[in-house]
């Protein structure tokens, strides 16, 4: 990262400089790097080990009790001495014991915005410790509280359409606004535009690389990936100084669906790597969306595949944001069962979100929920965010309480313009903007779409 401090070499001891919170998170996170490195210990055997350990002891990885037993334990399970033995001293003694790798992440660790969690730890995300073979550990680059907002994953062809383009960022930068963090994959084409329109917005976005951390792929996306370690998180599973390969790329996928409650497929081939993440996202419970297309474009192959197999079909922003966004009161929910261990009872009942287009729900005096006044990106200045935008009002002036930006776009569709093609020819504005403002005007319901014209919403 360019602007990375330049930081002396360290030894085992200068980790005990940090402060005792972290120095704690750090010991555990390091005690589950080194139990996920013995032998035949892969992600799902590693999970139910740590959950038996739990059973058996009444602790957590947070607790001295279960790594002691953590320690009894593992001689009996594994067999093979290959790297058993240093596995116990570097679980007895993570910070003294000698460990190269550990000097070098404790290095990597000094700059305040990395760090490095591990499964059972209550900054290990929620959703993603549910799935059957989560991470053991996570590398975080940026601000690792995103990880504990509600997640949609957009992914797609590293190869896309011009229209897949817009699509994915048009629709990032729409689901960001309304508080959704976006997250993908930091690849060319889909990935790369979600992210950058979540940013446009001044959204949150998340990226989980197939690579170390502190390694850049593709290296023309250095620029993206530094604003997204600024303005988002990146998150790996990969030890540092982990080159790209081919089969980590597939693997991470099932952490880009395991953080997020629904995937977004944005164009995508046949034999796409995003059929995986579709895949490992409904074999995850979680929802599926695709966007269709043209029949004849190898690209869309893969998104008729998924609707045809149950994908949810997606036109607009709002087919997605109706279908989940009970995520956003889930936080407040002890009795769901899908509170995230971040989050109180007594704290706001609602992810706190970057954009400022939500409206949340509060908790209100009687004990029932009220919804807090908040300006919509849409409604002009001095109305309220809860007027319909919708209400018929007089053809002279046609819904005067829409932002002055949306009036040009609103007049073409009320005298007849209702393509792209003809309100780029009536507004001047470029294809790009007219589609935007199309999803978000959509979204408020000042627009329908009938067969296939954008016309005023009357009812």
């Amino acid at each position: 990262m360019s602007d990375a401090p330049v930081l002396p070499q360290m030894t085992a001891d200068t980790s005990l400089s940090v402060s005792s919170s972290e120095n704690i998170e750090t010991m555990q996170a390091l005690r589950m790097l080194a139990l996920s490195q013995v032998h035949g210990f892969g992600s799902v055997r590693l999970k139910s080990f740590t959950e038996q350990i739990q059973q058996q002891t009444g602790c957590s990885v947070t607790d001295e009790t279960f790594w002691l037993e953590v320690i009894r334990t593992l001689p009996y399970l594994i067999k093979a001495q290959k790297g058993l033995t240093e596995c116990l001293k570097r679980l007895e003694a993570p910070f003294t014991v000698h460990w190269p790798e550990r000097d070098q992440i404790l290095h990597w660790l000094q700059h305040d915005k990395h760090r490095l969690i591990c499964l059972g730890q209550e900054a290990y995300p929620w959703l993603l410790q549910q799935i059957p073979d989560p991470p053991a550990v996570l590398f975080l680059a940026g601000n690792a509280e995103l990880l504990h907002l509600p997640q949609l994953a957009i992914v797609g062809s590293r190869k896309p359409t011009a229209s897949g383009f817009n699509d994915a960022r048009q629709f990032a930068q729409a689901l960001a606004e309304l508080g959704w963090t976006i997250t993908s994959g930091l690849a060319d084409g889909i990935d790369a535009s979600a992210h950058q329109g979540a940013l446009q917005v001044g959204g949150a976005t998340v990226a989980v690389l197939g690579t170390g951390i502190d390694r850049v792929y593709p290296a023309r996306n250095k620029g993206l990936f530094e604003q997204i370690w600024q303005q988002g998180v990146l998150v790996s599973e990969y030890p540092l100084g982990t080159p790209p390969r081919g089969p980590n790329f597939p693997k991470r996928n099932r952490i880009v669906s395991g953080l997020s409650v629904g995937v977004l497929v944005v164009e995508a081939a046949l034999k796409s790597g995003s059929l995986i993440s579709a895949r490992l996202a409904a074999e995850q419970d979680r929802e599926v969306f695709a966007i269709p297309g043209s029949i004849h474009q190898p690209q869309n192959k893969g998104c008729h595949q998924l609707i045809k197999q149950g994908a949810k079909l997606t036109e607009n922003v709002e087919d997605i944001h109706a279908e989940l966004q009970h995520w956003f009161k889930m936080a407040c929910d002890p009795e769901s069962g899908t509170l995230n261990a971040m989050y109180r009872p007594e704290q706001a009942c609602l992810f706190p979100s970057t954009a400022t287009s939500t409206t949340p729900v509060v908790p209100a005096a009687d004990g029932e929920e009220k919804t807090a006044d908040k300006p919509n990106p849409i409604i002009a200045s001095g109305t309220s965010g809860t007027e319909s935008p919708a209400q018929p009002h007089a053809e002279s002036e046609p819904f005067p309480e829409i932002a002055e930006q949306y009036q040009p776009l609103i007049a073409a569709i009320r005298n007849g313009a209702g393509h792209v093609d003809a309100l780029v020819m009536a507004t001047e504005l470029s294809a790009t903007e007219i589609q935007t403002q199309l999803l978000m005007l959509e979204l408020q319901g000042v627009l329908v779409q009938k067969e296939g014209l954008y016309q005023l919403n009357r009812g």
